[in-house]
């Protein structure tokens, strides 16, 4: 047994006891494989995010081919999850320069959900290029200063009108109160902007969550 094993098996605890040993979420064996992959290839969610959100796990880690952990999900619900709460970048390619979907397509037994949400997330060649390197370097301190007056007045003055609204209060109210205030607030401004790049991508998407969110506030 050795971190691998026991992250591929989903053994938490056993994972636990190797990172404390000194292991780190991104150690490497020979082939560069790491938790983070084993992980994200069978499916363990809730280790997932453990390792990056407790134990610094770049989702976006690659091994000795460049593949991500993304591009070892072989489930629509794991992909989502890796995207969606974790942040992955699905638009990063191998040493083949292949993304996550290219590597699906490749596979005759894909899963056709996986396929096609691969696709609602992915950008196409010359479209916007990588979103990675569009968002580095996009926020200055002045403009993070400023974001940050504007939550402050926000917060003392706006009162939510919706459930969506109320929600984005909340996250900034913790980030706010939370320590690294400014480096919170930048990730979350580059996940805005990360959502806007995305639904140009795909437009139906911003129109299918907010569908989601007035089925939610219905029931």
């Amino acid at each position: 047994m050795n971190i691998w094993i026991a992250a591929s098996d989903g053994r938490q605890d056993l994972v636990e006891k190797y990172l404390a040993s000194g292991l780190s979420a991104v150690a490497k064996d020979p082939n560069g494989y790491t938790p983070m992959h084993a992980a994200a290839a069978y499916s363990h969610l809730q280790l997932l995010e453990f390792l990056v959100n407790k134990h610094n796990g770049d989702i976006n880690v690659r091994d000795e081919d460049g593949d991500t952990p993304l591009h070892h999900v072989e489930d629509v619900a794991t992909a989502k999850f890796v995207i969606e709460q974790l942040h992955a970048d699905p638009n990063l390619r191998n040493n083949e320069h292949l993304t996550a979907l290219d590597n699906v397509l490749q596979d005759s037994d894909s899963d056709p959900q996986l396929i096609e949400y691969l696709k609602s997330v992915t950008l196409k060649d010359g479209q916007h290029g990588n979103i990675q390197e569009q968002l580095t370097g996009l926020i200055n301190e002045d403009e993070l200063n400023q974001f940050k007056e504007n939550v402050k007045l926000s917060l003392a003055t706006e009162v939510p009108q919706d459930e969506e609204s109320l929600q984005r209060q909340k996250r900034l109210q913790e980030i706010m109160n939370g320590d690294n205030v400014d480096e919170n607030l930048e990730q979350y401004i580059t996940e805005i902007i990360h959502e806007q790049l995305l639904n140009q991508v795909n437009p139906k998407r911003g129109h299918e969550d907010q569908a989601d969110s007035n089925k939610r506030s219905r029931n």
